[in-house]
This record gives C-alpha cells, sequence and structure tokens, in this order.
C-alpha cells in the first residue's frame, strides 16, 4: 500500500514525549494517520498538521489540518499558545526561543492529544560560505557515466566545533526568470544533509562541502510574446542554512534522507521505518512527523553567470 508520507516535507519551507515512541512501519495497513511536522528555531518557528483521513487508495493526498490547538511549553513552565494559519501553525509575537531551553510540542487535533518528546536547543557554530568550479563525474544509466560542471560550495568553519554536535544543512536557490519577472525557487525534499561532529571533522580540516550545485543549460522559449530578446548569464542566489539538533533528531533526519535517496521521489512509497519522536498516549493511532528544537545560522551566496539561457 502506498504512503506518501514525503508530501509532507514539499510542504516545508527551506527553509520540517511522555513515555516511549514506537517506529511507523510504512508497510502496516493503517487507515488513517497524522502527520506533525514541527520545528522550534530562532529564525522561525512553525507547527504544520497533515491527515490522512480514512485511507482512499484511489486519493492518497494529505488534508490540510486546521482548527487545530497548538500549545509549546518549555522547561521554566511558559506555555506559548501558535496561532494557525490554513494548516500552517506559528507563535505568538514576541516568542523567541533561548538556547539551552527544552521546549515539547502538544497538539489537539482531530479529536486526538499528540504530544512529542522534550526537545533542547543547543548552539550553532559560525561559518561562512565560498565557492569554486568543479566537475563531477554522474551516472546517466546503469553502464554509462558523464561529466557534468558545476559549482561546490563549501562550509568554511570559523572555531572548533564542539563535541556531540548534530546539524542539519538545508540549501534554497532562487532566481529571476528572464521574460516574465518571477522569482524562480528551487527547493526540494532531498536538499539537505545531516552530519555529526565525527562527519564534520572528518576531512581534517576546518571547511567541507556542504552541497554541489550543477551548472544549468536551460531553453526558455517566449513564443507569442513580442519585443522580448533572449537573457543570458544571470545571478543565482544560494541560501544555506545550519540548524542544531538532538542526537536522536539527526538519527530521524539521518533515516529520512536516507530513504529519499533510496527510492527516488518525495511522493514515491516508503519501504522501511522512520522513528518519530510523536505519540498520541493510550492509542495506537500512528503519529508521522517529528518536533525539532535547534539554533539556526543561515548564509547566502550569489553567484555569477550560473545559468545560460538560449533562445
Amino acid at each position: 500500500m502506498s504512503r506518501h508520507i514525503l508530501q509532507v516535507f514539499s510542504i516545508i519551507s527551506l527553509m520540517l514525549s511522555a513515555g516511549c515512541v514506537s517506529p511507523y512501519d510504512f508497510d502496516s495497513e493503517y487507515t488513517e494517520y497524522l502527520i506533525v511536522d514541527g520545528k522550534v528555531t530562532n529564525i522561525g518557528s512553525e507547527v504544520i498538521l497533515s491527515y490522512s483521513g480514512k485511507f482512499d487508495p484511489k486519493n492518497t493526498t494529505l488534508r490540510p489540518l486546521n482548527g487545530a490547538e497548538v500549545l509549546l511549553e518549555d522547561n521554566n513552565g511558559s506555555s506559548y499558545h501558535f496561532e494557525g494559519n490554513a494548516n500552517v501553525y506559528t507563535p505568538p509575537q514576541g516568542f523567541s526561543p533561548k538556547v539551552d531551553a527544552t521546549y515539547t510540542l502538544k497538539v489537539l487535533a482531530a479529536g486526538q492529544s499528540v504530544i512529542s518528546e522534550p526537545e533542547t536547543i543547543h548552539p550553532g557554530f559560525s561559518f561562512q560560505l565560498e565557492t569554486e568550479k568543479a566537475t563531477r563525474e554522474v551516472f546517466i544509466s546503469s553502464k554509462f557515466t558523464k561529466n557534468i560542471n558545476g559549482h561546490q560550495v563549501i562550509a568554511q568553519i570559523d572555531s572548533a566545533i564542539p563535541d556531540n554536535t548534530y546539524v542539519k544543512w538545508d540549501y534554497l536557490v532562487l532566481w529571476t526568470h528572464p521574460y516574465t519577472g518571477q522569482l524562480m525557487r528551487e527547493s526540494g525534499a532531498s536538499q539537505f544533509e545531516v552530519m555529526s561532529t565525527a562527519d564534520l571533522k572528518k576531512s581534517g580540516s576546518s571547511s567541507f562541502l556542504v552541497l554541489f550545485w550543477e551548472d544549468i543549460q536551460r531553453y526558455y522559449f517566449a513564443e507569442g510574446v513580442a519585443g522580448l530578446e533572449p537573457s543570458a548569464n544571470f545571478q543565482y542566489h544560494i541560501f544555506v542554512t545550519q540548524t542544531t539538533l538532538s542526537k536522536r533528531a539527526y538519527q530521524y533526519w539521518q533515516q529520512v534522507h536516507t530513504q529519499l535517496k533510496n527510492t527516488g521521489g518525495i511522493f514515491d512509497a516508503i519501504p522501511g521505518t522512520i522513528d518519530g519522536n510523536l505519540s498520541i498516549p493510550g492509542t495506537d493511532l500512528p503519529v508521522l512527523g517529528y518536533f525539532s528544537a535547534g539554533a539556526s545560522i543561515r548564509k547566502e551566496i550569489v553567484l555569477d553567470d550560473v545559468m545560460i539561457l538560449v533562445p
């Protein structure tokens, strides 16, 4: 049975308990499930809710879950009610999460009470971005390879990486369409990487590759649009966000990344188990997704002459 759980990750901007939480088996014949994707960071916090409803093999589209009650509690006894806009819930004005604070998410939705395991915000570490041109060999079929030209985006670490550190790197690319002037966004569920201290230190230097971005030759036709001349060689904006994770969150996103690489698309069924940190106490109704808390640092780098437009 197809389980299109990773549709939720296409919703997330690049910007995704009390007691033990059992892993969710994507091969199980559950008839309905909740999806809770929550994050608390210093550059943005939100909770996205979706619901499968009764399983319909002819319609696997997830339903936005409106009208839920979303409450965030910290270890100092403070609580924050998140306000909903459709199925995206955001914290009240003035909410400012703190490093070393611990947060627990509680959601009342679809007649169920969902609770997360507590998540603590760990401090991040400063970095700078730099690029260099590179060539990579890629498979184009089972027997053939080709070389593609592109740019390596490298994170240059400004200080020593603390031990027991886990981070998630998210990538977002923005550029402007040459004919319409529309801001184009290139982002996908698989455009992230997770690393532990050991991974970060493996290179033996103070820098490591966070992204390889291919030079893409795109062809646009302005058919039926008078007076438009072809454009070429414009700016390409790459945003890289580093967010610290708990060890459990690191393991969760590591599983997600592995599954995405193995399935080939965010809408494919996932043959495996992804262990989240959300549960509905006293029931076996599965809750998919994860609630995380971390410190985020975002950097931008601009590449010139990356895109080539040919009329």
